[in-house]
Order: structure tokens, then sequence, then C-alpha cells
């Protein structure tokens, strides 16, 4: 960003970045890139729809994250799990003009209702829980690294979300998936995503039903995924 010729208006920071197996930047990195666009006069933007997920690993409170910006947007239906809806947090000036430009493009919605209910419903219930889903989101990269050809990215999650990574194509994972499921009840993940011709992968995120299958049941899945893949890769 400091090597860029032209001025900087406003700059968006993603966390965490989903499209990279929701990975992160260290706090002091965060600090230092508040400090730098507060003394140029920059705008910075967090897309923190998933602020609430990032908390246990940066051990900061909301507040403190959230200090480091100017506008915050967090969504009500990701982890939160409401139907739909967010919140766009700044100071009074921003939030005025942010409404104006909300009806200029078309969002605002005859009622909030029943978004309101659940996004209520669910955050009341939700909030409190991320640290545990992301010791069960480290818990269960741990499992998939100890396949055959699987790897996470983040290695180690940084909350609750990660990419998982396989050296095969779709055409073939889906049946492995498939046949985990209906020897064990465990359904790893709903979709496959091509990564050219030889490669795959697929997005996890950790709540509330992790915590529902029994141990040995999800260790009889991983086994059963480590033995298909085996035969697979020849490993």
């Amino acid at each position: 960003m400091q090597n860029i010729g032209d001025e900087i208006a406003c700059l968006l920071l993603e966390l965490p970045q989903r499209e990279i197996g929701g990975e992160l930047p260290d706090f002091d990195e965060l600090v230092a890139i508040s400090r730098y666009c507060r003394e140029k006069g920059i705008r910075l933007q967090m897309d923190g729809a998933r602020l609430f997920e990032v908390l246990p690993y940066y051990q900061k409170s909301a507040a403190e994250v959230c200090a480091l910006f100017d506008s915050v947007y967090v969504s009500f239906y990701k982890g939160i799990g409401g139907l739909a809806g967010a919140v766009l947090a700044g100071d009074e000036g921003f939030a005025k003009e942010a409404a104006v430009w909300k009806r200029r493009h078309g969002g605002d919605l005859i009622s909030l209702y029943p978004y309101i209910l659940s996004a209520d419903y669910y955050f009341e219930r939700r909030k409190d829980r991320f640290p545990a889903y992301y010791e069960q989101a480290k818990e269960l990269a741990g499992y998939y690294n100890g396949c055959r050809g699987v790897t996470t990215r983040p290695l180690v999650p940084v909350s609750n979300m990660f990419h998982v990574h396989l050296p095969l194509p779709k055409e073939q994972l889906e049946p492995v998936f498939l046949a985990v499921c209906e020897e064990t009840g465990v359904g790893l993940t709903q979709t496959i995503r091509a990564i050219g011709e030889t490669s795959s992968c697929y997005e996890v995120s950790v709540g509330d039903n992790y915590g529902k299958i029994p141990s040995e049941v999800l260790q009889q899945a991983f086994r059963a995924l480590d033995a298909k893949l085996q035969e697979l890769l020849g490993r």
C-alpha cells in the first residue's frame, strides 16, 4: 500500500480473509496499518463479516479490534446464523450518510421483520461460543491433516473457518465423500470445488453441529477417508 503511486481515499480489510482460508494478519500489523491510514487521512473500513470468529485468535475484545477502523461491517447470517442482515457501524456522521446511500442503492426493506428477530435471537445464543468453535476447528484441521494427501489452509486455523485442499479432481472425490457419509453418518462437506484438473478444495466452518458428533464416530469417518484416499493416491 505504501508503494502505490496514486493517493488512496479508502482501504478495506476483510477479517478473516475468506478466499485464502480465513487467514489473518497479526494484530500488531493491524495496528500499524491503522496508524498509517490515520496519518495519511485514509479511511479504513473493516469487512469483519465474521468479526466474532476472529476474537479468540487475537485475544482481544470486539471493541479493541473495531477501534482500529473508521467503519465496520458485521454479518448477522454467517457465524451468528440469523436469516439475513448485517450491522454497519461508524461515527454519527458516517452512519447518517451511509443510510442515505443505502436507500439510493435500493437497500431499504419494507420491513426488518423477521430478520431482526432471528439476528437478535442467534446473536445472544452464539456470541460467547466462538472460542469453543475455534478450538474445535483446530482439532478438526488436525484430523484432516492426518489424512493422505490432505492439507488445510491455514495449517492451524486462526478462526473457526479454514479450507481443505486435496490432490485429486472433484469427480474422483465426490464418490469418496459420499461413501464416507453412507458408512459413518458423517457428512464432511456439501460442495467440492475444482482447482484445475488435478486438485480440489472446499471450505469448512465449525458451528454448533460439530460438538454433537461423538468423538469415536468422527475418528471413524476420518479413518475411512484416509483409507479411501490411500487407495486413490497409491501411498
